[in-house]
């Protein structure tokens, strides 16, 4: 979902204000999954031409990070937990 935007010069109605303010949660964590793919395995640009090859790039992206996370969640699982305040040991 992409924000809605005014007509140059002209401020957006409090309705679509409040529509931008629902789906900035959502747009964040889509984006920062993207940001993330893209620095991690190298996404700037296709690596093929051709839609079911770039399809094929994007889908491996996509189980490499879900591989990723699996292995950060797995790391932190595995962590002991300290003792009193909560503070990183």
């Amino acid at each position: 979902m992409s924000p809605v935007t005014g007509a140059k010069g002209k401020p957006l109605s409090p309705i679509l204000t409040k529509l931008n303010t629902a789906i900035g949660g959502l747009r964040f964590k889509v984006e920062q999954a993207f940001g993330t793919m893209k620095r991690k395995f190298h996404l700037a640009r296709a690596r093929y031409f051709g839609t079911a090859k770039v399809q094929a790039q994007m889908c491996w992206a996509a189980l490499g990070m879900n591989l990723l996370k699996a292995h950060r969640k797995l790391a932190r699982m595995q962590q002991p937990m300290s003792q009193g305040t909560g503070a990183p040991a």
